[in-house]
Formats: structure tokens, C-alpha cells, sequence
């Protein structure tokens, strides 16, 4: 097959999603639609934004009237997608698929297109029905896994410079956690961006912004969440506005950033691998917003024991106590970190558990393949599936 991919540039998802399809033998370009999937393009780049939609759609005729075009791939929001540009792209008769991967927060970001795309994948049931109100045919799409394919991809990392690892960026929240667990004596190794920076990602919450998303979004969270979906959103612009809090962790726990084709043996090597799924709310002793997320399926298959907050969603995936391991509070996380430091069978027993089942289940060969079948596809792979096309505009 031949397949746009329309992603954001730099991220996971290129390799990931765009990757993968790749590695299943089909010609694959992709278009970068900008930096991030919410970039936000304010007053002063409305023209940037109109100039990427009108390449965005030339590519996709282009392709169709060349060597062909068999799914148009997005993983897009509204803030950059425009409708004359999706009702173009739909006129093209390909099938086309918009995938979100934070429906707990982000889901209405698709609302104003959503009614042109062929089918809108949901990586998280949560707000499924929701979303369905602007296009009915919705399909649970999970996140998944990339196994490793070549030499490349298989980088051995350094050994964790302790037993309990994290792999992710500086949140509130985590900081508070990780910061408790130090306190209590749990040997803590963190990689990521930003914590030798002591900064977190930036995300604007200005009053440009946050207009923006009323006008755009305003109606169909009142809908769906009335006045309380409303009020929560508005505390997160403005939760987002606030200075992180002063990290009470010390700078030896801070390893950097972690390279893609070394974290399978990360992730491999620690001994226990701890999992955040809250992406809402900062104060550990309160339940905040959760989801299932992509290291929730790379940790197990890498071969890693992983330790995992707990989403009703989780238990889908995975056994826990048999392929994972989760917790619920802070008391059970440092409880079951204590227990599982000093029983390494055990340990080793869940994560080959784990990676059995990821293999088995939770690979985004598995995950396409069902996409494939649900859009009437036949993805038989092209002979020659060594080229490659990524197109980018200027911002």
C-alpha cells in the first residue's frame, strides 16, 4: 500500500506509527504538520497555518494521481487542521483516519473535522461516546509497542545507575512522588528531558490561548461536560501558567535524556521500572486523571518488570501480579518497591510474563493489522518498500 502519514515532527510518532507501518513493507511519506500535535497557531501565524494546510493537501493529490494513494494516516488536532482542508482530503475517496491518543483531556481537539475523516481512532476508551457524536464509525485503537528490528534500533544502554528507574519528563506530580520515594530511602535512578534543567516542558496557557480554545472548543465541552468540564479545563490553562514547583530531589538522581534505540535495554536492565499514568492533577494524596500510555506497552515487551500506576483501562492489557505490577497510593507504590527489591525471582517471573504477552498482543503490527481489516484494506506489502519521502513546510 501506499500511505501519507501526517504527524507531528520529531516525536514518537513518526517512528512509532509511521515506522511501523513501514516495517510492514508498504511505501510510506510523511508530512510534518508542525512541532506538536496542539501547536498553537495564534493570530500572527494564521498565514503559516493556511500555507501548511493548502501543502498538506496539494501532497495528498499529488500522491493520488501518481504512484497512488491507499490511507491517508493523521495524528492531528483542529488547531492546526483546517475543514476546507480535511473536506478536500476526504473528496480524494482514500481512506482516512485521525488517531487521538489523549482522550481524557484532548478528545473534543478533533470535533470540528472529525465529521470528514473515514473512521477516528481513540487510543483510550474514555470519551469514545463523545466523540462519536461528531462521527459515528470510532475504533479503539490502543498504543503499542515497536519491537526491535535491527542492530540499529538495539543501542545497549549504560546500566541504571540504580535498581528503581523512570523514564519520562518533569511534572509536578512526579516530582512530588519521586521525591517522597527518595525520602524514603528508595534508590532512584530518573532519565528524561528537562531534569538536569530543573524545568518542565513549557505549554502556553496565555489569554490568547485560552480564548482559542473557548471559541473553537467551548461548545462541545459544554455538551458533553457542562459547566464542571468547563471549569476543570480553565484550572488546567491556568494550573499550566503557575512556575513548577522547586524540586526537592537532589541533581545526582538526574541522568538525562534517553536516546530511543537504548531504551529497550533500559528498560531491560532495571530492576524495577516505575510507571506515572496521571496526566491530571499534582497532589499525590488525591486521585487526579489517568490513562493508559505508550511506556505501558514498551517497558513489558523490552523484558522490564514494570511498576505501573493503576487505570481501570490497564486490566485489558495485562495481569497484574502476573505481567505487570500496579499501585494505587503512594503507601502501596513504596510498599510493593520494598517487596519486589527483595524478591528478584518473583520479579524476573512477572516480566517474562509481561513481555510474552506484549509480544503476543500489544505490537503495533497487531494494532494496524486490525485497523487495516476494519477500513476493508488489503495490505499486502509492496515489493519494493525501501523508499521514503518526509516533507516538511517552513514555519
Amino acid at each position: 500500500m501506499n500511505v501519507l502519514c501526517v504527524l507531528e515532527k520529531g516525536s514518537w510518532a513518526e517512528s512509532h506509527l509511521a515506522g511501523s507501518i513501514r516495517a510492514l513493507g508498504h511505501e510510506v511519506t510523511v508530512f510534518h504538520h508542525g512541532s506538536g500535535v496542539g501547536e498553537f497557531y495564534g493570530r500572527s501565524r494564521r498565514q503559516v497555518r493556511a500555507e501548511k494546510n493548502q501543502a498538506l493537501l496539494r501532497q495528498a493529490r499529488a500522491l493520488r494521481a501518481g504512484t497512488g494513494l491507499d490511507l491517508i494516516f493523521c495524528y492531528v488536532y483542529d488547531d492546526f487542521l483546517e475543514e476546507e482542508t480535511a473536506r478536500g482530503l476526504a473528496r480524494l475517496d482514500v481512506p482516512l483516519v485521525n488517531y487521538n491518543v489523549d482522550m481524557a483531556t484532548q478528545w473534543y481537539r478533533q470535533s470540528r473535522t472529525a465529521r470528514y475523516f473515514t473512521m477516528m481512532l481513540c487510543a483510550q476508551r474514555v470519551n469514545m461516546s463523545r466523540l462519536a457524536r461528531y462521527n459515528r464509525r470510532v475504533l479503539h485503537f490502543p498504543m503499542a509497542a515497536k519491537p526491535i528490528s535491527s542492530p540499529a534500533e538495539a543501542r545497549q544502554a549504560a546500566p541504571p545507575d540504580a535498581p528503581v528507574t523512570f523514564v519520562g519528563t518533569p511534572r509536578t506530580y512526579r516530582t512530588r512522588l519521586l521525591g517522597q520515594l527518595h525520602s524514603s530511602g528508595i534508590p532512584l535512578a530518573i532519565y528524561g528531558k528537562y531534569w538536569l534543567e530543573r524545568r518542565e516542558p513549557s505549554r502556553p496557557a496565555t489569554l490568547e490561548k485560552i480564548l482559542h480554545d473557548i471559541l473553537l472548543y467551548g461548545v462541545p465541552k459544554w455538551q458533553a461536560e457542562g459547566f464542571d468540564g468547563m471549569l476543570r479545563a480553565l484550572q488546567r490553562h491556568r494550573s499550566l501558567s503557575r512556575p513548577p514547583i522547586a524540586s526537592p530531589l537532589p541533581a545526582r538522581l538526574f541522568k538525562g535524556f534517553v536516546p530511543e534505540e537504548e531504551l529497550n535495554s533500559l528498560f531491560a536492565q532495571s530492576e524495577i521500572n516505575l510507571g506515572f499514568s496521571r496526566i491530571a492533577g499534582d497532589d499525590p494524596a488525591t486521585p487526579g486523571v489517568t490513562q493508559v500510555k505508550l511506556r505501558d506497552f514498551e517497558v513489558p515487551l523490552a523484558g522490564g518488570f514494570y511498576l505501573v500506576e493503576w487505570v481501570k483501562e490497564y486490566d485489558e492489557f495485562f495481569n497484574a501480579g502476573v505481567e505487570v505490577e500496579t499501585w494505587r497510593t503512594r503507601e502501596e507504590l513504596i510498599d510493593k518497591l520494598r517487596y519486589y527489591l527483595s524478591h528478584d525471582a518473583e520479579r524476573r517471573r512477572i516480566a517474562l510474563a509481561g513481555s510474552k504477552r506484549a509480544v503476543a498482543e500489544h505490537t503495533w503490527d497487531k494494532r494496524f493489522a486490525m485497523l487495516f481489516a476494519e477500513l476493508g484494506l488489503k495490505a499486502t506489502p509492496h515489493v519494493h518498500a525501501s523508499s521514503q519521502q518526509t516533507l516538511s513546510d517552513p514555519s
